[in-house]
């Protein structure tokens, strides 16, 4: 299996690629943070997305992602979001 770092690295150049959105820090951008024992990558969805890249895009979260979701910010800005393990809670890898 990939390393974590690699595996986040897979999943934001997916969604950067298959949303047309770029890889910076920017509000519109797939990001990348740390959260508690792993790694977060979100990015907003857009509204004219077609159904057969929301599908491949659930698909590839499905076989890459630990965990994965969706919420509405304020506003109503659709964002999807998937998390890597890097450590287990208490440090443990794995």
């Amino acid at each position: 299996m990939s390393s974590p770092t690699t595996r986040a690295t897979a999943i934001a150049s997916m969604l950067s690629t298959a949303l047309g959105i770029p890889l910076d820090d920017g509000p519109a951008a797939v990001r990348k943070e740390a959260v508690g024992t792993g790694l977060r990558i979100s990015a907003p969805v857009p509204e004219a997305l077609s159904e057969a890249v929301r599908l491949d895009v659930l698909a590839f979260l499905m076989r890459t992602a630990d965990r994965f979701g969706h919420y509405l910010q304020h506003g109503g800005v659709s964002v999807i979001w998937a998390e890597i393990e890097t450590a287990a809670r208490g440090g443990e890898f794995p």
